[in-house]
């Protein structure tokens, strides 16, 4: 029995007199099926991407995946993890919902409204407080890594004295077209062994440490005080729901491991092609036989191609525009 394997995998693998020198894997049609099967795996990433925003799930899962990142970052440099913190995510969640409404993008409100004053509304009293705000991003991994260039941003994913990390992700229409706000607030709750006076960072930076937030009530007008509506709570009950549903589990896959799996399949299938290629060239090497060869060698140069084609190269080829603050 084990010969029988043996002589077929020899025929299939090997050039000898069996197969007239051609190897079977090599010269069927098997990796011209192959290829096309690897090529639908790596597009249908393209319409996903398209799709995703528009679901249910993209608000709570960008959410769970950028803790989940800026955690991950944190961790690899042994600096302490943060914790999701629910008054956090309703500040985060009505300065998006604000920014949408008033349709402005920028840590300051056009009334002067602060990001502090958030903090306030959802009743986070802290010491040490910042802001990281995103538009118009396609995938979570784009926007952290966007943060992660810019070197005012990352001070805030890095800083070791925050301990709380809240976040929102809110899609509406900002300046006539439909696109997706982020807000990423972190935070140090105030205790009695801390300092008194609270400490404020945008982007990194330090511009004030005055406790402003009696100013901010002051500068905020009624409508700012409405921000708390049904729509937030509504948004709120949603992302509940969807965390233990199959299509966030779906989606939450196809974010986060799908392009690395498909990544995987691809190299491993170079690797294997490449093996059976030198087996071909070398172990009858006066007997060659180009055509195959050269239809081979044109599978490779398409995987190697097909690896550098990974998620972050379709996304940069979809139209849209992504800024941070």
């Amino acid at each position: 029995m084990s010969e029988k394997i043996i002589s077929k995998l020899k025929i299939i693998f090997i050039p000898c007199q069996e197969n007239n020198y051609r190897p079977k894997f090599l010269e069927s049609e098997f990796l011209v099926y192959y290829l096309v099967i690897l090529i639908l795996l790596r597009l249908i990433i393209i319409p996903f991407l398209v799709y995703f925003p528009k679901t249910i799930f993209f608000a709570e899962i960008s959410r769970a995946i950028l803790i989940e990142l800026t955690n991950g970052e944190r961790e690899d440099l042994g600096i302490n993890i943060l914790e999701e913190n629910p008054q956090l995510n309703k500040a985060a969640l009505l300065k998006a919902q604000d920014m949408i409404n008033k349709d402005y993008f920028s840590h300051q409100s056009p009334k002067g409204v602060t990001p502090w004053y958030w903090f306030q509304k959802a009743d986070y009293d802290y010491q040490l407080a910042g802001e990281n705000l995103g538009i118009g991003f396609l995938d979570s991994e784009e926007i952290h890594q966007a943060w992660k260039n810019s070197p005012s941003h990352k001070a805030n994913l890095l800083n070791s004295n925050f301990q709380d990390i809240g976040i929102a992700v809110l899609k509406g229409e900002f300046e006539g077209n439909e696109t997706t706000v982020v807000v990423q607030l972190f935070g140090s709750p105030l205790t009695k062994k801390t300092l008194k006076e609270p400490q404020k960072i945008v982007n990194g930076t330090e511009p004030e440490t005055k406790n402003s937030i009696e100013k901010e009530e002051e500068k905020a007008t009624e409508p700012e005080r409405e921000t708390i509506s049904e729509e937030v709570i509504s948004v709120e009950s949603q992302g509940l729901e969807t965390e233990s549903s199959l299509g966030s589990d779906f989606f939450r896959f196809m974010t986060m491991s799908y392009n690395d799996l498909v990544q995987k399949i691809i190299f491993f299938s170079l690797v294997f092609i490449i093996i059976s290629l030198i087996i071909n060239i070398f172990v009858k090497f006066d007997v060659q036989h180009k055509d195959l060869i050269w239809k081979t060698a044109i599978f490779v140069i398409v995987l190697i191609l097909f690896i550098f084609i990974d998620k972050e190269f379709v996304i940069r080829i979809i139209p849209h525009s992504l800024s941070i603050l």
